[in-house]
C-alpha cells in the first residue's frame, strides 16, 4: 500500500476516537508483534498526542514518531479484545498544556523487553482536529478509547498509571451487576449484623421477633411507656396524658388539659399565643396554644390573606427554591441573584474559551478588552500593523512562508534599478540650416552666364531658357557632426506603499 492508500485509510475510517481515524499500525508495530510470537514481551508504555499534519508524500508506515508532539497521556485501562483487537484508554486535560494546540495525531508507543519506546500505531484527524485549549482555561477531562490490531501478537503487556484512574458510569454499571448476581455478596454483613456463623432465614426471622418485642406495640394493643415523641407527624387523640412531642395540631378535643406544644417548639411549656387548629368531626377550628394550654378561640378570618390573588403587605417571605427549579412557585429576590450569579458565569467561561490566549480583538474604541469583558491579561498590537494568514504561499514570482508571529513590509518603498520597468530612450534631428552652392559658367568674357546675358545685361538669380545658361548647384551635404542631450527628471523619493485602510485599536489576549 503506498503513501497516498495509507493517507485515505485513515481518514475515510471513523471509530471511538471522535474526528480521529483507525489506528495504523507501523512497520515498526509489525515487527514488534513478530518479535512478541517468538517470546519477547510487547510493553504498551503511553500516548502521544500532537499537532502535525500529514502531507501526500508522506509514508505512515515508516513513521517512529509523531511528526510534532505536544503532550504525553498515560494510559488508564486496557482490554484485550481477543481476536488480534486490543483496545487502550487514556484521558486527556489541560493541566500541563502551556500553549494551546490542534489535536491533529495519535501515537501509540510501546517497546520489546527493555529496549527503546517506538511508534507502534499512528491515526490522525487531518483537518477535522479538536483545538486544546492552554491551562488558564481548564476544560472537561476527557475520556478516549481507540482500538488497534496486535494480532497475534503473545506476551503483551501494558503500563497503566493507576493515579489516574477515575470510575465512569459504564464502570460502575458493571461493578454493580457483579456485585448483585454474586448470592454470597451480603453473606458476611449478615453473620455480623445477626451474630451467627451461619445466618439462615429462619434464625434471621427469630431474631427480628425478638427485637420487636422490645421495641414495637403489638397491632392488638399494649401499654406505652414514657413520653410519645412524634416529631414531624400529626397525632389525633381525644386526650393527652403527660408530655405530647411533636405536632399536636389535630386533635378530636379543643379543650386540650394537659400541656400540648407546636412541632417549631416541642416540649417548650412557656411558648405562648400559638395559633393552631383542632378537629372537631368533620369541623376544623382554631385554637390558641398559651403556656402550653391549647384553647378555643375565635379568628376574625377578614384579616388573613385569601389563596387567590393575596394583596399582603408588609415584608412577606417565602423559601428560596433551588437555582434550577423550573415550575409555579414564587422566585425570591435570592433566587432571581442566585440564578443570574449561575447563568452569567457560564456565559463568561463560554466567552474566554472562545477569547482564549492568543485571540486578536478590535475595536475603534480605546478600551482594554480586561475592562470590557473582566478577564484576562490583553496587550495593545504593534501601531502601523496589518494581520496576514500563516502558510506557505507560492506564485509564479514569489514564494514564501509566513510564520506566525513574522513581522514585514514597508510603509514606503523607494525603487532599485532592478524593480524599475524595462524601457529606452530616443532622439532625433532636424534638417535646419540645409543649403546649396552655385557654379559659374563663362565663355571666356566677363560676364557670367547665369547673371548676365551675352550682351551683359543682367538677368537676376535665373538660368534663363537656354540651356547653356543654367545654373546648376553643389551637394548639400557638409561634414559635421550633432550634440544630443537627455536631461534627468524625479527627485528620487520613496513611494507610499499602503493600501485603503481604517485604523483600529487591536488587542492580543497574552494570558
Amino acid at each position: 500500500m503506498n503513501s497516498l492508500q495509507n493517507r485515505s485509510t485513515l481518514l475515510d475510517k471513523q471509530y471511538d476516537t471522535g474526528q480521529f481515524s483507525a489506528c495504523i499500525v507501523t512497520n515498526i508495530g509489525k515487527e514488534m508483534i513478530a518479535k512478541s510470537q517468538n517470546g519477547q514481551t510487547l510493553t504498551f508504555t503511553r500516548v502521544a498526542l500532537g499537532d502535525g499534519l500529514i502531507d501526500d508524500d508522506d509514508d505512515i508506515l515508516s513513521f517512529t514518531k509523531v511528526k510534532n508532539e505536544r503532550l504525553s497521556a498515560n494510559i488508564a485501562k486496557w482490554v484485550d479484545k481477543q481476536n488480534g483487537q486490543f483496545q487502550i484508554q487514556f484521558r486527556v486535560s489541560n493541566q500541563e498544556v502551556e500553549i494551546g494546540f490542534w489535536q491533529r495525531e495519535i501515537g501509540i508507543m510501546a517497546k520489546i523487553d527493555g529496549g527503546e519506546e517506538q511508534l507502534y500505531a499512528y491515526a490522525t484527524s487531518g483537518n477535522g482536529a479538536d483545538f486544546l485549549y492552554d491551562k488558564t482555561t481548564p476544560i472537561d477531562e476527557r475520556i478516549v478509547n481507540i482500538d488497534f490490531v496486535i494480532g497475534n501478537a503473545e506476551n503483551v503487556q501494558v503500563i497503566v498509571n493507576g493515579s489516574i484512574i477515575y470510575a465512569t458510569i459504564e464502570d460502575l454499571e458493571n461493578a454493580i451487576d457483579e456485585h448483585n448476581a454474586d448470592e454470597n455478596a451480603h453473606d458476611n454483613l449478615i453473620k455480623r449484623l445477626f451474630g451467627s456463623a451461619e445466618a439462615t432465614l429462619d434464625s434471621i426471622k427469630l431474631k427480628i421477633k425478638e427485637w420487636a418485642k422490645e421495641a414495637c406495640l403489638p397491632l392488638s394493643g399494649g401499654t406505652m411507656k414514657g413520653n410519645i415523641n412524634a416529631n414531624g407527624y400529626n397525632i389525633t387523640a381525644t386526650k393527652f396524658i403527660g408530655n405530647l412531642q411533636g405536632k399536636a395540631d389535630s386533635a378530636t378535643n379543643a379543650d386540650l388539659a394537659a400541656k400540648a406544644t407546636t412541632a417549631e417548639n416541642a416540649n417548650n411549656s412557656s411558648v405562648a399565643n400559638k395559633l393552631g387548629t383542632s378537629t372537631v368531626g368533620s369541623a376544623t377550628k382554631p385554637v390558641y396554644i398559651n403556656n402550653g394550654v391549647a384553647s378555643a378561640v375565635s379568628v376574625d378570618l377578614s384579616t388573613l390573606a385569601p389563596k387567590a390573588s393575596p394583596g399582603l403587605t408588609g415584608t412577606p417571605t417565602a423559601p428560596t427554591a433551588n437555582v434550577d427549579t423550573n415550575d409555579t412557585q414564587l422566585a425570591t429576590c435570592a433566587f432571581v441573584r442566585n440564578a443570574i450569579s449561575k447563568y452569567s458565569s457560564k456565559d463568561i467561561d463560554v466567552l474566554k474559551k472562545i477569547m482564549h490566549v492568543g485571540y486578536i480583538h478590535f475595536s475603534t474604541v480605546n478600551i482594554n478588552p480586561a475592562e470590557l469583558f473582566g478577564f484576562g491579561t490583553w496587550e495593545a498590537m504593534p501601531a502601523g500593523r496589518v494581520l496576514l494568514a500563516q502558510g506557505k504561499v507560492e506564485t509564479e514570482n514569489y514564494t514564501h512562508n509566513f510564520v506566525a508571529g513574522e513581522t514585514g513590509g514597508e510603509f514606503v518603498h523607494q525603487l532599485t534599478v532592478g524593480e524599475m520597468p524595462s524601457h529606452t530612450h530616443t532622439a532625433s534631428i532636424n534638417t535646419t540650416g540645409n543649403h546649396h552652392h552655385g557654379t559659374i559658367w563663362t565663355d571666356g568674357s566677363y560676364c557670367v552666364w547665369g547673371l548676365y546675358d551675352r550682351n551683359c545685361n543682367h538677368r537676376g538669380m535665373g538660368a534663363g531658357n537656354d540651356w547653356d545658361n543654367a545654373l546648376p548647384n553643389t551637394s548639400t551635404d557638409g561634414n559635421h557632426s550633432h550634440t544630443v542631450t537627455i536631461n534627468n527628471t524625479g527627485s528620487n523619493n520613496a513611494h507610499n506603499n499602503l493600501q485603503p485602510y481604517i485604523s483600529v485599536y487591536i488587542w492580543k489576549r497574552t494570558a
